[in-house]
């Protein structure tokens, strides 16, 4: 009796397994989604566009969808609108303001590139199929700057692989963030070099001086058939912020915006040299 009623109980336990597997798999199935969808992913964009205030957007839609569309607007602005509208107001919202993503229809993947984005801005996008609609969202912060100083780039390591003395540019701050500063387009229109202020100082003597950390830039400029230079630091030449911040490889900025960078010019295949350009304000 017990074994029969084991086997009965296993029966039992099966079909409920069974029952529970098949509500699982209900709009999973390709094909069988139960309403439209819509994912946003967010890429840097690449030249000639200009990865500060551009972005590349890829919009995904499953099977249901029969369109898409996407708006752009101030993340504030988005925000009360949805506070304003609630979510599936602000969704019909952005269908009739938006613009409709062109080839997003059933299983489908459209990239879009959004230009000119100086601020915090909230992507949306919606799916829609029928009386349905989803949504999904993306955040981009389009960088902006305010000048600081004008002044003197002086590349005394750098004449030697791009064949530039010295160039007049602007260092110009990020409104959003402190830290952050560039040399405007000093390799060119549109090839700015940016500085990261970090939490060291120190002093010499023309005085106190923090340190900041440069990044891996691009320049228009080639070695030979080598292919592009680009620049960097030494710590980030070498993977470790060590060099820069305990083995004397520094870069610095005064009070009075005047900067020495050991900066490190490289191509694809290996490090060219090592050494210091200088910035003098005016």
């Amino acid at each position: 009796m017990k074994k029969n009623l084991f086997k009965y109980i296993l029966l039992m336990l099966g079909g409920v397994v069974t029952f529970v597997s098949c509500t699982v798999e209900e709009g999973t199935e390709p094909g069988n989604d139960p309403e439209p969808s819509i994912l946003v992913y967010q890429y840097a964009a690449s030249r000639p566009n200009n990865p500060d205030n551009d972005v590349v957007l890829r919009f995904a839609t499953n099977a249901q969808t029969q369109s898409a569309y996407y708006l752009v607007e101030l993340t504030e602005t988005k925000e009360a609108n949805v506070a304003s509208l609630g979510e599936q107001g602000y969704m019909d919202y952005v269908v009739e303001n938006g613009v409709q993503i062109e080839g997003a229809s059933g299983d489908s993947n459209v990239d879009v590139t959004i230009a000119d984005l100086y601020g915090s801005y909230t992507i949306t996008a919606v799916a829609v199929s029928g009386n349905m609609k989803t949504s999904s969202e993306t955040v981009f912060v389009g960088l902006d700057w305010t000048d600081v100083a004008t002044g003197t780039y002086y590349f005394d390591l750098g004449k030697n692989f791009i064949g530039v003395e010295s160039v007049s540019t602007v260092l110009q701050v990020c409104t959003t963030n402190p830290d952050l500063y560039r040399f405007k387009d000093l390799f060119g229109t549109g090839y700015s070099m940016k500085i990261n202020l970090i939490d060291y100082t120190s002093s010499d003597a023309d005085g106190e001086y923090r340190f900041f950390r440069i990044p891996a830039t691009d320049t228009p400029y080639t070695y030979g058939d080598y292919g592009e230079i680009g620049v960097r630091d030494v710590g980030y030449w070498q993977g470790n912020d060590a060099f820069v911040t305990d083995s004397g490889y520094e870069s610095g900025m005064y009070a009075n915006y005047n900067c020495f960078l050991c900066i490190s010019y490289y191509i694809s295949a290996g490090t060219l040299n090592y050494g210091y350009d200088y910035f003098v304000a005016d």
